[in-house]
């Protein structure tokens, strides 16, 4: 090692370890910003952030907050009068702000209980049940179905609907409590733990943790925890720059859209999740064996058939060993749905075909270039008729997924595991012949970059937090280094990725990607 890298490496370890020894901090990396001075990315210690600087107060009135919403919405005539089982009060567009259409969220509702279905449920945990518009379909299907809420005026008017359904009330029973309350579950007491359309009002993603933990924790070896309808974290500024698009006026400029889909991100109160943070759980809940990370089903377009995936923990180490498949890029020939159904037909092997173009996103996707290269002069109105102008291409998600039911003699599953910010997804066609012969089937998905495990979610009211423990960092590491030594900057991140052996991996690659974020 030449002397001048001998040194750097002295010096980063002496800052490393000053860094580690404030207790806000859990892990820390330091990298060169380019010259001589450094950067330092640190992992938050959890129990600081909640009880020193008070992150978990600031949680729980957040949890507060969203339960008086929730509340207030059944106090309502359309509340006392909607159909059982399908109240969907609360559930509006982002972009329209208007209720999304009954048709739309019925196809919504039965997508995801067929996705539940197809997991063989009989005794089932929800946490966040609501109205019971999975409960409602579900627990015909079980022996036993818990549902829990915080709401208690969401769980009276569940109440009601069951007492209309006397043989379904039999094995259902609803409880008031928050997510994270596992007080007197037993250890693998169900079989499947449902947390649908509820990720996303958790207060932080340690919250988030600590219940899936739990959550695995009550379901025996051989089960699953759905999560579903989880919003996208690599899909947020496509997500966020369509919405303002669509409400942008005619004469407003590309140079104020992104002042105004900046803003947005800033103010963004929801958790928005990587599919990332649920592939990490496999290293941080040993009873988890493999995840999967499927794209939702559905026909309608609306945000949640195009932004949100479903995450499916397999609980139980599985002895079935891993179905590998080398994957076809699909851009080397881009085949059509024809082209793929043909293929399909000539093949009694499986087939991997990743980087799938995705129909459902693609005037989106172009939104997004657009809006990173464009004029800053152009008008929302040129902008809108340029994409419109486009022609579409990829291929619809749900059009592979209805290949199940032609007969072709394969399973498709669809995934989102690689995380990609294009929104391009990853197809497996199985045949139906090795399904019948594997009870569980854990597939070699392509992997996301381990840049990607670096911002696990968003941080949702959490800036002031986060800007005081960097304030505090700093001011720790002039106290106690060489004014030369302290870092210029501190960014806060979820992880330090880490190679096979342990190390920490790619560490550069880290400074570069969070540029982007």
């Amino acid at each position: 090692m030449h002397s001048n890298e001998a040194q750097y490496a002295n010096r980063q370890a002496v800052i490393e370890d000053v860094l580690c020894k404030h207790p806000g901090v859990r892990e820390a990396a330091l990298v060169r910003d380019g010259g001589d001075e450094y950067v330092a990315f640190i992992v938050p210690d959890d129990a600081y952030m909640d009880e020193v600087l008070g992150r978990r107060s600031a949680g729980d009135a957040i949890l507060g907050k969203w339960r008086k919403t929730y509340d207030l919405t059944q106090f309502t005539k359309e509340a006392a009068t909607a159909q059982v089982g399908f109240n969907t009060l609360a559930w509006n567009s982002s972009y329209t702000r208007q209720p999304i259409p009954a048709e739309e969220m019925r196809e919504w509702v039965e997508t995801t209980v067929t996705d539940i279905l197809e997991l063989s449920p009989k005794a089932v945990y929800e946490i966040g049940c609501g109205t019971g518009m999975l409960l409602m379909r579900i627990a015909a299907y079980c022996d036993r179905y818990v549902g829990v809420d915080f709401s208690p005026v969401v769980l009276d008017r569940l109440r009601e609907q069951l007492r209309t359904v006397p043989s379904m009330a039999e094995r259902v029973e609803v409880m008031e409590r928050r997510a994270d309350n596992f007080d007197d579950l037993d250890e693998n007491s169900f079989d499947t733990v449902v947390i649908n359309s509820v990720s996303q009002h958790f207060p932080n993603l340690d919250y988030l943790t600590k219940v899936v933990e739990n959550a695995v924790n009550i379901v025996k070896p051989g089960g699953h925890v759905f999560i579903g309808d989880v919003r996208s974290l690599p899909l947020l500024p496509g997500f966020d720059s369509s919405v303002e698009l669509f409400q942008a006026p005619d004469p407003v400029s590309v140079g104020e859209l992104r002042d105004r889909i900046k803003r947005r991100a800033q103010r963004e109160q929801q958790l928005v999740l990587s599919p990332a943070y649920f592939l990490s759980l496999r290293h941080r809940v040993p009873k988890v064996s493999s995840v999967e990370i499927r794209l939702r089903r559905g026909r309608a377009d609306n945000e949640m058939s195009r932004y949100r995936y479903n995450a499916i923990l397999h609980v139980g180490h599985s002895t079935e060993a891993a179905f590998e498949v080398t994957y076809q890029d699909w851009r080397e020939s881009e085949p059509t749905l024809e082209q793929i159904r043909t293929l399909l037909r000539g093949s009694r092997a499986p087939i991997g075909i990743q980087r799938i173009r995705n129909a459902r996103l693609e005037k989106d996707r172009i939104v997004l270039e657009r809006l990173r290269n464009a004029d800053a002069t152009l008008t929302a109105e040129e902008l809108k008729r340029e994409i419109e102008q486009r022609g579409s291409r990829g291929i619809h998600p749900q059009d592979l997924m209805d290949l199940d039911a032609e007969n072709v003699g394969f399973k498709v599953l669809t995934s989102w595991s690689a995380c990609r910010a294009d929104g391009s997804y990853d197809a497996l066609f199985i045949p139906s012949k090795l399904i019948q012969q594997q009870s569980c089937l854990t597939v070699n998905w392509p992997h996301p970059e381990l840049s990607d495990f670096v911002r696990l979610a968003n941080s949702p009211g959490q800036n002031k937090f986060r800007a005081e423990l960097v304030d505090r960092i700093l001011e720790h590491c002039r106290l106690n280094l060489p004014a030369e030594s302290v870092p210029c900057k501190v960014s806060l991140i979820d992880m330090l990725p880490r190679a096979a052996d342990g190390t920490v991996a790619s560490v550069e690659l880290l400074a570069s990607r969070l540029t982007c974020i």
